[in-house]
């Protein structure tokens, strides 16, 4: 694979997972959309470096709180607020579906419900909590960390699960890929976590991601019978939100 290969596999990543726009000539294959997915977890890594760079910017103005806060916020809007339009989705589907087809259809469903609100409130804040809570010493390494495990985590569910619906735009992504996913996955889960730069919160947030990915694509699977673009976007959240508890642990 040359290199105009990687960039164009890597721009359809950066313009699936961020609101950053790179333009891609010629028409986009599904071999290329698949093989984009490698570099979840870049992608992953360069928006903890953007974040790091903006904390390190008001770090001199701003106690380390105020700053977590404000990059919990930051994410949301590089991010467009893609996985927690998943989360909100999945909250509602699986709180008032009654069985597999209303849970779909819930989730389908372009409006909000309470659970959705209580759901993406609930991730926020105790996201903005528990970064406030990591030491700031290591504050700006731990905001790089999270992205690049949760993207980690959404690349090796890809490859392990399956497709619920019929159709639609998962199933380009959810139960296409290889091995190799897999394992660019869990290495690029350890690389994340080393970057908590302490033994045993690294350690957790390793394990907890990994627990907490297997009984998702579990639990998942047993009501729905799989995966949606939706599930995957609640458990990048989600997992991001665990990096950063394991990090706050004394």
């Amino acid at each position: 694979m040359n290199f105009q290969s990687l960039w164009r596999r890597l721009a359809l990543a950066v313009q699936f997972l961020t609101v950053v726009r790179v333009r891609v000539n010629d028409p986009v294959t599904a071999d290329e959309l698949r093989d984009s997915t490698y570099f979840f977890p870049v992608v992953g890594l360069g928006l903890g470096v953007a974040l790091a760079a903006t904390g390190w910017a008001l770090g001199s103005t701003f106690t380390w709180p105020v700053v977590a806060a404000l990059l919990v916020v930051e994410l949301v809007v590089l991010t467009g607020a893609l996985h927690l339009d998943g989360l909100a989705d999945m909250c509602d589907g699986f709180y008032a579906g009654r069985d597999r087809e209303d849970t779909l259809r819930i989730m389908k469903d372009p409006h909000i419900g309470t659970m959705g609100v209580v759901g993406l409130v609930s991730v926020l804040g105790l996201k903005a909590v528990a970064l406030m809570n990591v030491p700031a010493s290591r504050g700006l390494w731990v905001v790089v960390a999270a992205p690049v495990v949760a993207r980690s985590a959404v690349l090796l569910a890809c490859a392990v699960g399956r497709y619920a619906r019929e159709e639609g735009t998962g199933k380009t992504y959810i139960g296409q890929l290889s091995r190799d996913h897999a394992w660019m996955a869990l290495a690029m889960a350890v690389f994340g976590c080393t970057m908590i730069r302490q033994v045993v919160p690294a350690a957790l947030a390793f394990v907890l991601a990994g627990v907490w990915v297997v009984l998702f694509v579990s639990y998942c699977n047993r009501r729905i019978g799989g995966l949606t673009g939706d599930t995957v976007g609640a458990l990048n959240e989600t997992t991001e939100l665990i990096v950063w508890l394991a990090a706050s642990c004394r």
